[in-house]
């Protein structure tokens, strides 16, 4: 990875990393860790794209000038401030699970700012909330409690993949140590924090990502979403692939990402 940088945008020090040459996407993280989860995708993203990872509110090393609560459109308000400050009329943007939803939100307050979009392992946040409360967070906080770090690594990728791949466990204990359980707790409020929202309103041309095999985000909602909501998405499920798809697949998701941005 480069080395961090930093800008000013508003009340926010946003520290990112960048990447590549050519048009700038930005990589917008989910929300458990930071920029960081990023580290294996952007090596084959920066053979096409300025591929730019920035660390969200309350995690990696961005920083706040006070701890108050803040809000869904605060953080896509910051996604839009970013491009800007970088010195973009506008940018590629891809938002996986909960950078999906600040994804979402800034394409609504701010298409201006965005170029081509994807969503990656992403609820609709019209269902987030219900998302929130119908089982699979539970769930996440059950595996935890009960069954340990493999389990919770199996429930966010797949068992075979940690079978053959044991190394992730380490990549997920340094991927949730990103975000101290304060700020993730400040998070998920955010998460939630919003008015309320009409995704047909988004026009922007989108490739709308879902892991076959994930756990977390409901399938017929985001099918919903890309086939019916959205007025110019084109659905895309990648076989085999649980929640944290970005890290277990990421040349073949680098892929399928340069060719919609390029094509």
């Amino acid at each position: 990875m480069a080395q961090t940088q930093f800008k000013q945008v508003g009340k926010v020090r946003v520290a990112y990393e960048a990447v590549g040459e050519g048009a700038p996407l930005i990589l917008l993280h989910g929300g458990e860790g930071d920029s960081g989860m990023f580290k294996e995708i952007m090596p084959y993203l920066a053979k096409s794209f300025l591929t730019i990872a920035y660390d969200q509110r309350g995690c990696g090393g961005t920083t706040m000038e006070d701890s108050s609560d803040y809000r869904l459109e605060d953080l896509a308000d910051d996604a839009a401030g970013f491009i800007e400050a970088l010195g973009y009329e506008k940018a590629h943007v891809l938002g996986h699970s909960a950078g999906g939803l600040v994804a979402q939100m800034l394409a609504v307050r701010s298409p201006h700012r965005i170029d081509k979009l994807i969503l990656e392992s992403t609820a609709p946040i019209t269902t987030f909330k219900k998302t929130m409360s119908d089982g699979a967070i539970q769930e996440h906080g059950r595996r935890i409690s009960e069954g340990g770090l493999v389990a919770l690594a199996e429930f966010f990728t797949t068992p075979e993949f940690i079978a053959e791949n044991p190394g992730f466990l380490d990549r997920l204990s340094e991927i949730r140590a990103a975000v101290s359980p304060e700020a993730m707790a400040q998070r998920l409020r955010a998460l939630q924090t919003f008015d309320d929202i009409d995704l047909s309103r988004i026009r922007t041309e989108t490739l709308a990502i879902y892991a076959e095999r994930d756990q977390l985000v409901a399938r017929d909602s985001f099918e919903h979403m890309a086939n019916e909501v959205l007025q110019n998405a084109r659905l895309e499920i990648y076989p085999g692939a649980g929640h944290a798809s970005v890290v277990q697949f990421p040349e073949g998701y680098a892929k399928l990402i340069t060719a919609f941005l390029e094509g």
